[in-house]
């Protein structure tokens, strides 16, 4: 992985390193990143998945429920404008 990439990498998941930690981390993405090399580079002949039991997909029947009072479900949820408001990514 060249550096501008690694660094891009840190930027997008927002993680802090020392210097120290920047250089095992990057040896070791390279290394996992070489795996997945070898793993292409593999000659796997293609064969259809294979079950050896015949087993039926069973669908559930989905049912619209309302609350009775929705603002107790929404009671200890932090909300804006009444939507739920999620983790900042």
């Amino acid at each position: 992985m060249k550096d501008e990439e690694f660094e891009r990498l840190l930027k997008i998941t927002r993680i802090k390193l020392t210097t120290t930690e920047r250089e095992v981390i990057k040896k070791d993405v390279d290394e996992i990143l070489g795996y997945f090399d070898k793993i292409e580079k593999l000659h796997v002949e293609r064969k259809p998945a294979y079950q050896p039991i015949d087993v039926p997909t069973r669908m559930r029947k989905d049912a619209v429920k309302k609350f009775k009072d929705p603002s107790l479900l929404l009671k200890e949820t932090e909300t804006y404008n009444s939507y739920v408001l999620g983790p900042k990514l």
